[in-house]
């Protein structure tokens, strides 16, 4: 990682020494457009003197699912509670469990931030710069998740569930009623209706207030009538709580056994840096 990085900054340098532009670029306001890893954003750019730009914006992630993973739950219990009840009674369930049952679930980012920056340009006649700042969550927003794993059961688990404890009530000595539960390090997080079927969530959450460090190339004042920016960098976040259900974890790392790959891979990383890297392409357009 600190060798990429590294190596990032040497080739962006090098670049950046070579290109010239004119100073004609530090007096004009401008508007950009991006997109990148955080989604997509707006901001405006001002000059505060002949090396610094000041830059006010709002990025947002695009609603709906990055990819689709599986949440597996063990059911033996629940089989095993069925086919007790058809051998004492005789009765057949409409719906059986299987052994595992498979949650489809939805990865969701949740990006959506003001943002305050600075660019620095250590050379005047170059388009290599270096940009820190932070990133806000608008309150409207606060309770939208940096990182979402959700789904719902199969229509026959649910309804398999429904019939088994229908039967539980009628014979009151088979005990408490059964549930779906994914099993955390011994803690179970029930599954719980929702839209006629289980609904399962998990949540990482972070802190309202993101720092950001970058480097890049290019105007985001451009001397001309249009620029390019390219730019890459992290956001680094603090305060991070993962719940599921509604209930906190002790570990990020405690829900990972239960994931796909892709989603396990990411999970470990979060655990591991605590930041999120960002790479962005932006359109500028000078106002005036």
């Amino acid at each position: 990682m600190k060798k990429l990085l590294t190596s990032l900054l040497l080739a962006v340098m090098a670049i950046g020494v070579s290109a010239q532009d004119n100073m004609e670029a530090f007096r004009h306001l401008s508007i950009g457009a991006e997109a990148g890893l955080h989604g997509f954003g707006i901001e405006l750019a001002t000059p505060l003197g002949q090396h610094v730009v000041l830059k006010a914006g709002y990025n947002f992630f695009l609603s709906g699912d990055l990819f689709k993973t599986n949440v597996i739950l063990n059911t033996e219990d629940l089989l095993f509670a069925q086919e007790e009840y058809t051998g004492k009674t005789g009765y057949t369930f409409k719906n059986y469990f299987d052994e595992e049952t498979v949650i489809s679930s939805g990865v969701h980012m949740g990006l959506s931030n003001y943002k305050l920056m600075l660019n620095w340009y250590p050379f005047s006649s170059s388009r290599f710069y270096v940009a820190g700042g932070f990133y806000l969550t608008p309150s409207f927003r606060k309770d939208d998740s940096f990182f979402r794993i959700s789904g719902q059961t199969t229509a026959k688990d649910w309804a398999a569930l429904q019939e088994l404890n229908e039967k539980r009530v009628e014979n009151p000595e088979t005990g408490t009623a059964y549930q779906l539960a994914l099993t955390i390090n011994g803690r179970q997080y029930a599954v719980k209706e929702k839209d006629g079927r289980g609904y399962l969530q998990a949540d990482y959450e972070m802190g309202r207030l993101k720092y950001y460090i970058g480097m890049g190339l290019g105007r985001c004042l451009s001397d001309k009538t249009v620029g390019l920016q390219f730019e890459v960098g992290a956001m680094i976040y603090r305060n991070a709580s993962l719940y599921c259900q509604g209930r906190e974890l002790d570990s990020i790392l405690d829900i990972a056994d239960g994931l796909g790959t892709d989603s396990k891979e990411i999970v470990e990383y979060i655990d591991k840096y605590p930041v999120y890297p960002q790479a962005t392409l932006r359109l500028c357009f000078r106002a005036f």
